[in-house]
């Protein structure tokens, strides 16, 4: 930087402190993590910009961040052309550098500040008294800083520096909770990916249980309680199997992937008729289905039934045990509906709108009997907007429970 006049002996430790910290690792990575740098405009900083400059009665006002090469305006009212559409300045014409050891700038008068009266940046943007008042981090860095300007000198009162402190403290605010969203996504990615790889890794020593189960049958053919006992191990295996591929499905929704699909023709009421035939076994006549005698499309079918198993599994688990369960697919036009409809005790409103999250269960599940993890309704949720679908849930004491998904009637361009 070249002023362009002797500086005094505490301004040049001033500057050089704050040269110091303009080149720092760990400052500049606390600024590239803000993601702020080089960022559009946002309302957010706008307000606050245009606040203080009705407030204080000022021309210009700015909110800034300073990495080693440039000063970057996020935000300003007043900007002059062509600042107003540049949005920065080298780092040889900033001012708000020298907020950077953490302290402000305020000036009354900029022609008799040490530091503004020699700075090449003063005259040309008609400074005549100024405050810079720095932004820090959470873990006190000092990343730019928001400054007021008016075209001539002032005595600038408590309240107008208070109100400036204010409104630097909103901004600290808003990265700072900014920064905090983003750590726990990132927590939230790697806990998935964490749970994902741990399921993944458990179904090999089941894989490995289920055909030592397989082999014991094989092995002993004419003992009826070895093939009894093997067969109970096979089928609980499964079921710790559906549970953990479930979990893993989950796992991949909540990091923003997508089930993979296996999309083929297939008919909608035999994939349907195929699920309730197991649970027909066990609930005798409880399941009554209404539909045309063939619907026709392309889907995933093991998809589909695992979201047929889950909400018939649900209406049985909290359904009334003496009303039939009442499943209605329909065809309209190039999407099909599915209806799985019981009566019994509602779901109540608070929960009907977290439902589908993961790991959520409502009051009345988890006061219940009922063990479960929260993971069937979405994973139901995430099958079906892979066929690119919704559901929706309508309850009530008058009208029982009824989840409504349509799908289109094809699903190929949608799954890719």
């Amino acid at each position: 930087m070249e002023f362009t006049g002797e500086l005094s002996h505490s301004t040049e430790k001033q500057v050089e402190v704050c040269d110091r910290f303009l080149t720092s690792p760990e400052r500049l990575k606390a600024l590239q993590d803000t993601g702020l740098m080089d960022s559009p405009t946002e309302i957010a900083f706008d307000r606050l910009a245009n606040l203080a400059a009705r407030i204080l009665k000022v021309p210009l006002t700015i909110v800034s961040f300073v990495s080693d090469k440039k000063q970057f305006f996020k935000a300003g009212h007043g900007l002059p052309a062509p600042y107003d559409v540049i949005r920065e300045v080298p780092i040889d014409g900033s001012i708000c550098r020298y907020t950077l050891q953490g302290e402000p700038i305020i000036s009354n008068d900029a022609s008799t500040d040490p530091l503004l009266k020699f700075h090449p940046a003063t005259k040309p943007w008609g400074i005549g008294a100024f405050i810079a008042l720095p932004i820090m981090t959470d873990d006190g860095h000092s990343i730019g800083a928001f400054c007021a300007v008016d075209s001539k000198a002032r005595v600038w009162s408590e309240d107008d520096i208070e109100v400036m402190r204010e409104l630097t403290a909103s901004i600290m605010t808003e990265i700072n909770l900014r920064s905090q969203i983003e750590k726990l996504k990132s927590e939230r990615v790697m806990r998935e990916t964490f749970v994902a790889a741990l399921t993944h890794d458990l179904r090999t020593p089941l894989a490995a249980s289920k055909l030592g189960a397989q082999l014991l049958i094989r092995s002993n053919p004419e003992s009826g309680q070895v093939k009894k006992t093997a067969e109970r191990i096979t089928e609980n295996i499964d079921r710790a199997d559906y549970m953990i591929q479930d979990l893993l499905d989950v796992s991949q929704l909540n990091i923003g992937e997508k089930i993979p699909l296996d999309i083929v023709e297939c008919n909608l009421i035999k994939l349907i008729n195929r699920s309730l035939e197991d649970f027909k076994a066990l609930y005798a006549d409880r399941f009554d289905l209404i539909a045309e005698e063939d619907i026709c499309g392309h889907w995933d079918e093991s998809a589909i039934r695992r979201i047929v198993d889950n909400l018939a599994s649900n209406a049985i688990k909290y359904g009334s045990k003496d009303s039939p369960i009442k499943i209605i697919v329909k065809k309209l036009e190039n999407n099909v509906q599915i209806h799985i409809h019981n009566e019994g005790t509602p779901i109540n409103e608070a929960d009907q709108s977290h439902i589908f999250e993961p790991f959520h269960r409502s009051v009345s599940a988890a006061q219940g009997n009922q063990k479960g993890w929260g993971l069937g309704l979405a994973l139901v949720r995430g099958l079906v907007e892979g066929h690119g679908g919704k559901i929706s849930l309508e309850s009530s004491l008058e009208k029982g429970t009824t989840f409504i998904i349509t799908i289109p009637v094809d699903s190929r361009n949608i799954s890719k």
